[in-house]
């Protein structure tokens, strides 16, 4: 295919032995309470928007064999979720599901995390397991879920930077000179 006008002029594609047909890509816009799941900055605190999270995961967990891994926007986020989850018993009945493994923040414990996260997939015991992980962090970068390892992806939101983080500001500025910069070439012309 060509992309001329991206940019774009050659486009390599391997084959994969996974069917489009065999692949669904949805939004899910409310939780199963009919809360709605947004989970901007200002919203993911709230308590109804983490019930409702937690009860469309207890859901999923339920019908959906084998390894599921469910990603989260940040450690922060995903602490949060799981204390809510903990505390209204939301938790306990994902578990009642599958077994729930959790993204450590040092890099030393997930291998083993991950071997028992792939153990309670083969355990013919349990419907198989379910992975809390951080998007950009180290369960989502590099790591592969082959067949039954990860039957399902549930991203509950996009990590964007801290609008404030001084790097962000930093291109913020950039972007806004060179748009200030552009302006000013097309009004000359």
């Amino acid at each position: 295919m060509i992309y001329a006008a991206r940019g774009f002029p050659v486009r390599l594609e391997n084959p994969h032995v996974v069917d489009g047909q065999q692949v669904w890509v949805g939004v899910a816009k409310t939780g199963p309470d009919n809360v709605t799941l947004n989970s901007s900055y200002a919203q993911r605190d709230s308590i109804d928007y983490r019930r409702s999270l937690g009860n469309s995961i207890v859901n999923l967990a339920r019908v959906i064999p084998n390894g599921v891994l469910v990603f989260f926007s940040s450690y922060g986020l995903m602490t949060g979720c799981v204390d809510t989850w903990r505390d209204s018993g939301i938790l306990q009945r994902i578990e009642h599901h599958k077994p729930v493994f959790f993204e450590p923040k040092q890099k030393g414990g997930l291998q083993h995390t991950m071997n028992a996260f792939y153990a309670s997939i083969n355990d013919s015991e349990h419907y198989g397991a379910i992975f809390f992980a951080v998007c950009r962090g180290k369960v989502s970068e590099g790591l592969d879920f082959i067949d039954a390892n990860g039957r399902a992806v549930i991203i509950t939101g996009i990590p964007y930077p801290p609008r404030m983080d001084p790097k962000v500001k930093l291109k913020m500025e950039y972007l806004d000179a060179v748009k200030s910069q552009a302006n000013v070439r097309n009004l000359l012309q």
